[in-house]
């Protein structure tokens, strides 16, 4: 972004507050600093013109991924929205967006936030308060916590791929749990220039393979690319400007 930035210091309250009632919640779609794609536009995710006494200017948006195992992000919004804290600037999820004294009303911006609920709070002094957010009264469900999926794997920083930068075309071959249906996430935006799975056999010298199904399509952050159940390995050609982290969600 060019010069030194924070993220408003209420924001970092509540990502840890998130962070606290689900532990095990997906950050796939997460995100503070906008990208170049944001820095174009007027976005919270760009630093606003408020410093603070370090100098460096104030982001005031933060994203929160929809995770229904563990933190849906309609059960969030409605809990920030119905407070009425007064650093709330507005409020975006699933095609609408909520501002204090209106409410919610339709959204059909560039990206929707289907995958996650954007959170900005107004720009200055007010949204560097460090006071807890009201997400609820001790003891209720704090997020609810539906039933997980019996076998349910989401990797962490510590398994996940990552795809290096390839500005031209680059290649990847991703390995993945043969009996489990598998998803994809990328965790940035990226073309998939074609790909193709190899198909995992018990027995030897039987699984199936072929040459790389040519396509072409954009693929979203945190959009989830379904893999065929008894894929062993997926083989992708794609582009991207920086290193990717990708995930890989997969349910026996």
């Amino acid at each position: 972004m060019g010069k030194p930035w924070y993220v408003a210091n209420s924001l970092d309250i509540l990502l840890g507050q998130v962070n606290a009632l689900a532990p095990d919640r997906s950050r796939v779609s997460d995100g503070s600093i906008g990208d170049a794609d944001h820095s174009a536009r007027l976005s919270d995710h760009n630093p606003n013109d408020y410093r603070n006494g370090a100098g460096r200017y104030q982001v005031c948006a933060r994203d929160f991924t929809h995770d229904p195992g563990d933190l849906d992000g309609q059960w969030l919004a409605d809990r920030l929205t119905g407070r009425g804290d007064a650093r709330l600037k507005y409020v975006i999820w699933n095609r609408r967006i909520w501002t204090p004294g209106i409410g919610w009303k339709s959204y059909n911006g560039q990206n929707l936030h289907t995958h996650h609920v954007h959170v900005s709070v107004l720009a200055g002094a007010r949204s560097d308060s460090t006071a807890l957010w009201n997400l609820g009264a001790a003891g209720a469900p704090n997020p609810p916590n539906p039933p997980r999926p019996a076998g349910r794997i989401l990797m962490t920083e510590d398994n996940m791929a990552t795809l290096p930068a390839a500005m031209g075309e680059g290649e990847e071959v991703l390995a993945v749990p043969p009996d489990a249906d598998v998803k994809i996430i990328l965790a940035s935006k990226s073309v998939i220039h074609g790909g193709h799975v190899y198909n995992w056999s018990p027995t030897p010298g039987q699984g199936t393979g072929g040459d790389p199904v040519r396509w072409r399509t954009e693929i979203q952050e945190g959009e989830a690319i379904p893999i065929p159940r008894g894929t062993s390995k997926v083989h992708i050609f794609y582009s991207c400007a920086s290193p990717i982290s990708v995930f890989i969600q997969a349910i026996a």
